[in-house]
């Protein structure tokens, strides 16, 4: 482990997180603000699931459109 304002600049940018606000809680950091950076924090997280949410709602969509076509396709074979 490093320093943590560097590790924390770190963490939000493999993160993908926007380069400003990971400076942001990067700053916060250094100065003590506690609250600030972990409001940063929250946020970018919050993000993230944010995303994950939305990517397993197309996942389950394409799973039940796959379910569908194997239905419907093997019904009309069968006629």
């Amino acid at each position: 482990m490093g320093d943590l304002s560097q590790d924390l600049e770190q963490c939000l940018c493999d993160c993908a997180c926007n380069p400003e606000a990971a400076m942001r809680a990067k700053c916060s950091c250094e100065q003590g603000r506690v609250r600030e950076t972990k409001r940063v924090l929250l946020g970018e997280r919050q993000r993230l699931l944010d995303e994950m949410h939305a990517s397993q709602r197309g996942i389950d969509a394409i799973d039940h459109m796959l379910h569908r076509v194997t239905c419907e396709c093997a019904s009309q074979r069968d006629k």
